[in-house]
């Protein structure tokens, strides 16, 4: 059995049109439920034409567009906001490919949106934090776990967390760098 990596994903810079377009392609299996529709979301982000019965994704296409043989995707948000939080549950990798795809798609709208956040091994190896935004990318593990110790020590989870949170800020404070830095170039 294939370990579950969680990874929760902010995109933030949303306007009113780019919130629409994320609700549009994040289409839950319910007015209740925040799981995505997977096959018509893939339709959306990448026009395609898959369905549940005789054209579904396969494995060399979900390991090539997604990331990972499988993805279950949540989100919750229905009313506008600038940011909105996913929550991806995947068989042992990051959806690196898919973060990517889902940035690029809402890039076309905004080259500012951007998504952020974290991702965790269920046996917390690896950790990391990521940053994907218009042509940049960063994805790092942290490597100060010890993922032994997580699972006898409360206390120790929580700095670990703690930790993880200041990781991620930190890669999204060194986009935000970058972007001032391009922005002093344009000038």
């Amino acid at each position: 059995m294939a370990n579950t990596m969680t990874t929760y994903a902010k995109i933030v810079n949303l306007n009113e049109e780019t919130f629409g377009k994320v609700k549009e392609i994040f289409e839950t299996e319910g007015e209740n439920s925040s799981d995505v529709k997977v096959v018509n979301h893939f339709n959306k982000l990448f026009g395609t034409e898959f369905n549940d019965t005789d054209n579904y994704m396969g494995r060399e296409w979900m390991d090539e567009n997604i990331g990972s043989k499988w993805i279950r995707i949540e989100f919750g948000d229905v009313e506008y906001t600038p940011e909105v939080d996913l929550v991806l549950e995947t068989a042992w990798n990051v959806p690196t490919e898919y973060i990517q795809k889902v940035v690029e798609v809402l890039n076309e709208l905004d080259k500012n949106i951007v998504a952020y956040g974290t991702y965790e091994d269920e046996g917390y190896s690896p950790v990391g934090a990521f940053v994907y935004g218009y042509d940049y990318d960063d994805i790092e593990d942290y490597d100060d776990v010890d993922s032994d110790r997580v699972w006898e020590d409360d206390d120790y989870m929580e700095e670990m967390y703690d930790a993880l949170y200041e990781h991620r800020d930190s890669l999204y404070e060194s986009y935000l760098e970058v972007i001032e830095e391009r922005k002093l170039e344009e000038n």
